[in-house]
């Protein structure tokens, strides 16, 4: 829908236009206060409006530029009724008084569009010593409804129609600081991040809208409040960031909204007959609902809102200009750069996947630094072809191929049997595999990712399947055998999980124990974010144990980052557009490989476990990847299912 502009139930998608969705909707006899009109998407939402024969009162910071906006929607729309008034959203004093002024005039108000903000500003305060993007996005307006919220009740009243509050919010609520709203450190500048602070005030933007839906209904009166993400768009919101305003002047036309496309979404809540009495939702391309829009959250992993992602503006230079973390490296060292000087003489090492993609060169960097490598792969051919390969290229590298289908617990078992009976030592567990698919078992009927990428318990027709395919069963059959080689050798043994950023998107339960083969509401998004926390879980809890237990084997977990390989085969559009695209935006096979690399060899990660990486740095998972007690759960779960076959 976001790429091709296809329709979602409303009968619009992410690139109909504010004139599209309006269109025949009569708003004559309206009166909206929209504020931050004098720019962006305000100045096209008045604009809309007014042309839709809305009485609109911009409430703008800069009167002249308001002034100037209302000239030029006049000259198009000599009809339109347009005024302007002046409003600053982060002084209370010019809130109150904008207010005051509005109430006094005797206008109605049937649409209150809550439009302005800023967007990661460094710290400052605003004129009554609040953090400016909490006061600007969310006080500001606060105080603006609850002032005019009087005069909306009684124009619902007098009018008999439905009055809207539209709050604008965004998908980067979903990176607010752990806490959510930190109600207690609002302006503790030490702790400041300007994203993660934007994060926090667009969702106080959400809960605020929700929360007048639940009072005014509980009051029954006719007045609605949402609020929404009107999509990724190229406007001056991002002028405190000189570097991503650069990035976003120079892409923007090829990733992102224009202003048009921008409105759509507040017009579509303001005025649309399909939004009727719906009330206490989030709206993003024009679907109302809980935000469950998780395609276009997957594509924006491979575009410009990639950059919610990053913990603060520095990590998105280090992914797009190679600029080095505190490691040394950076989103753009490759998997050899990250190795470099490094002998692994003598150790050995199972890699997982080591068939194709980032196994394979992950696989090849080991040989290539001198470790022997025993590459793990569902298809035997084509493991070999990858062997001779590397042979090829590195004449004295140590490399072995044998069977392993994660998907299958017979296949587990024999592979981690064979391989202890081989009385080979084992330094280096690199759990690499992974899937991402449609709904689909596995020979031992559980959910494919999660049977491949993890372990799982399933009821299925009314009997209970206890089986364990996946890395968590591989990892504990050959756990005794990297424990003797720690103790023989002297040296640290290392587990590498791989996971994804993935693992911030998934079921709201977490794991869902009871629900893994649910068909009815599965969604392979949410199902592969279940399985990537999974993985981040499980290396936790087997750092922890281990540690406990003083043995000298790490366990980690990372995020190799977006890399075209054909991970995305099962994906249809969107694996067409990432293999279109992702010469453009995403690693190759070489980086991709690096965090894994790096977290199985380098000197700086001697005694590093229970840590999640990314591009070569340590990095803060979701706050469920976090969850000790979480993790202790599901590694009672498995470890339940996975005794018959031990």
């Amino acid at each position: 829908m976001w790429i091709f502009g296809w329709t979602g139930a409303s009968g619009f998608s992410a690139r109909s236009t504010a004139e599209q969705v309006t269109n025949g909707i009569d708003a004559t006899g309206l009166t909206a206060v929209v504020t931050g009109a004098s720019s962006g998407i305000g100045v096209e939402t008045a604009r809309v409006l007014a042309m839709r024969g809305a009485h609109v009162v911009m409430a703008v910071r800069n009167v002249d530029t308001g002034k100037s906006v209302k000239e030029a929607i006049l000259k198009e729309i000599p009809t339109a009724k347009v005024d302007v008034m002046q409003l600053d959203l982060s002084s209370m004093a010019s809130v109150k008084k904008f207010a005051s002024e509005y109430i006094s005039s005797g206008l109605p108000l049937n649409l209150l569009i809550n439009n302005a903000g800023i967007m990661m500003c460094p710290y400052m305060l605003s004129t009554d010593n609040i953090e400016m993007q909490f006061a600007t996005n969310h006080v500001g307006h606060f105080l603006l409804t609850h002032l005019l919220l009087e005069t909306m009740k009684s124009t619902a009243r007098e009018s008999n129609q439905e009055g809207r509050i539209v709050n604008l919010s965004s998908e980067g609520h979903r990176f607010a600081y752990k806490e959510g709203i930190r109600f207690d450190k609002i302006n503790n500048e030490a702790e400041y991040n300007n994203i993660r602070a934007y994060g926090q005030s667009k969702l106080a933007n959400i809960l605020h809208a929700n929360e007048l839906a639940r009072r005014l209904k509980e009051e029954g009166i006719n007045i609605t409040a949402n609020s929404l993400h009107p999509g990724a768009i190229a406007t001056n919101l991002l002028r405190h960031s000189s570097f991503l305003e650069a990035i976003t002047n120079v892409v923007g036309k090829y990733v992102l909204k224009n202003v048009p496309q921008g409105a759509a979404t507040t017009c579509y809540v303001a005025l649309h007959p399909q939004v009727k009495g719906v009330t206490g939702h989030f709206v993003i391309d024009l679907i109302a609902g809980k935000g469950d829009c998780v395609q276009l959250k997957f594509l924006s992993l491979l575009s410009i809102p990639l950059f919610s992602f990053a913990k603060k503006e520095e990590d998105l230079k280090m992914w797009i200009f190679g600029w080095k973390g505190a490691s040394g490296f950076s989103a753009r060292s490759t998997a050899e750069e990250v190795t470099d000087g490094i002998d692994a003489t003598g150790l050995t090492a199972i890699v997982t996947g080591a068939s194709n993609g980032i196994g394979v060169e992950t696989a090849r960097v080991l040989a290539m630094r001198g470790a022997h490598v025993f590459m793990a792969v569902r298809n035997v051919d084509a493991g070999k072809s990858v062997k001779e390969a590397i042979l090829k290229e590195i004449p004295t590298a140590k490399l072995d191929v044998m069977h392993l289908d994660l998907s299958s617990l017979a296949s587990v078992k024999r592979f981690a049997s064979e391989y202890v009976s081989s009385g080979l030592p084992l330094n280096l567990l690199i759990n690499n595999a992974g899937l991402m698919c449609p709904y689909m078992l596995s020979t031992d009927n559980i959910e494919m990712q999660f049977a491949t990428n993890h372990v799982v318990d399933n009821r299925l027709k009314g009997i209970w399947f206890k089986c364990s395919p996946g890395h968590f069963l591989l990892t504990h059959l050959l756990l005794e055998r990297m424990k003797s080689t720690a103790r023989e050798s002297n040296q640290e043994g290392r587990i590498v999980n791989l996971s994804s950023e993935g693992h911030r998107f998934l079921y709201k339960e977490g794991i869902r124990f009871d629900k893994i083969n649910n068909e009815a509401e599965y969604n392979k998004f949410l199902a592969y974010g279940q399985s990537k926390l999974a993985n981040i879980l499980h290396a936790n809890e087997l750092a922890r144990r281990l540690k406990e237990e003083g043995i000298n084997i790490t366990a980690n977990s990372l995020h190799p980052g977006a890399v075209a390989t054909n991970f995305f085969r099962n994906l249809g559009v969107i694996g067409a557009i990432t293999n279109l695209a992702g010469k453009y935006v995403l690693k190759n096979l070489p980086q991709g490989a690096a965090t894994t690399c790096y977290a199985a060899l380098h000197p700086q990660m001697k005694g590093v476990t229970g840590e999640y990486l990314c591009d070569s740095n340590l990095y803060k998972p979701s706050p469920q990847g976090k969850d000790d007690e979480l993790a202790k759960k599901l590694w009672d779960f498995s470890l339940d299912l996975v005794h018959p076959f031990c």
